[in-house]
């Protein structure tokens, strides 16, 4: 009969009692305690315990055995109970990747860039995470750019703001610069007493064990994605470390997209604006190609709308140009079109009449 696996990290009834068999079999200094398992990465390590106790008894040495079991017996139960459980993970491991093709799908229709980074992590923990968190790296620092919280936006705010507010310079001494270094993504315990953890918002998430996955557009790492399980306690095992990664390099290769994507609308833009002098049959084909960005304003362009309402936040082009994915020589073309455009002398002009005309 097929019976359903229980969710990941639970233990299975027939290993807890394999484990109380192995009990009653084994030496007590050679049997694992059953009442101390919680978790399911326990358990297969205990069912190890048990294979080594079996070996050592086959081969002969009577101080594995408690004397009041059948070692036959135990040894066929264990088989049993391994090939059990094997089965179990196989199953959850091919459920597991399968919701992170769900989660990606949600991508297909977004092609900006800050709605991916935004929508990012409610993505993440669709693969059966609690919260998630995506950060930049800008200069070298290692900044906090979105988070989500199942079911509590409020520490979600708590969190970003602690992350903003104490950006991490990428040492040696922090598990996310081994990230880069590495480019795979890591299980990191015991985060209220690692020193090599971002203190801020370890403390104020009070995380126990993330996972992390660096992001990775053409290949180059300007992020991260962290998880965890806050509201379901259990050890983060592989398989979460996995589900991250091979998420995160679908995230990758959806930002690498929407990067392409405004640099074609910045191509279509230089031509329109170099067509100005030229035929009206000219002018009208470039006006004819599609735009990835429809204008906002009456004159200015979407993307340039939003760098204009950073410009208004008071943010500098690198700022700007490592919020968007773009570079900073983009960001200033975009500026130089958008005061062209608004007839202004400078950012603060370009600013005042774009507030006035929103007004």
């Amino acid at each position: 009969m097929t019976t359903t696996p229980k969710a990941a990290g639970s233990v299975p009834d027939e290993l807890l009692a394999a484990l109380e068999n192995a009990e009653r079999v084994l030496d007590p200094r050679r049997a694992p305690d059953a009442a101390q398992i919680e978790h399911l990465p326990d358990g297969t390590s205990a069912l190890d315990q048990v294979w080594n106790a079996v070996r050592a008894g086959a081969r002969g040495e009577r101080s594995s055995l408690s004397g009041s079991g059948d070692l036959l017996s135990l040894a066929v139960r264990a088989k049993d109970v391994e090939d059990r459980v094997r089965r179990d993970e196989d199953l959850r491991r091919s459920t597991a990747l399968s919701s992170v093709r769900t989660a990606l799908g949600c991508f297909q229709s977004t092609r900006s860039v800050p709605e991916l980074i935004s929508a990012a992590p409610a993505a993440v923990c669709e693969l059966g995470f609690d919260r998630a968190i995506f950060s930049r790296i800008y200069e070298a620092m290692w900044v906090t750019e979105t988070v989500h919280v199942g079911g509590d936006e409020n520490w979600a705010h708590e969190i970003l703001e602690a992350g903003r507010e104490h950006p991490e310079a990428l040492t040696p001494k922090l598990h996310e610069t081994e990230i880069v270094r590495r480019r795979r993504a890591i299980v990191v315990r015991d985060v209220q007493e690692n020193p090599r953890v971002h203190q801020a918002v370890a403390q104020s998430s009070k995380s126990a064990t993330y996972v992390a996955a660096p992001v990775m557009p053409k290949n180059q790492v300007i992020g991260f994605l962290h998880a965890d399980r806050y509201f379901h306690p259990g050890p983060l095992a592989e398989l979460d470390r996995e589900l991250l990664s091979v998420f995160s390099d679908g995230f990758g290769y959806a930002l690498e997209r929407a990067i392409l994507l405004d640099k074609l609308a910045q191509l279509r833009e230089s031509l329109v604006e170099h067509t100005e002098g030229f035929p009206a049959s000219i002018r009208e084909t470039a006006h004819a190609a599609p735009r990835a960005c429809p204008r906002t304003e009456s004159s200015l362009t979407r993307r340039e709308a939003e760098i204009l309402s950073y410009m208004a936040d008071g943010q500098t082009n690198g700022r700007i140009a490592a919020r968007l994915v773009i570079s900073e020589g983009t960001v200033k073309s975009h500026v130089k079109h958008i005061l062209r455009k608004l007839g202004a002398a400078n950012r603060a002009e370009a600013v005042s009449i774009w507030l006035t005309r929103r007004r």
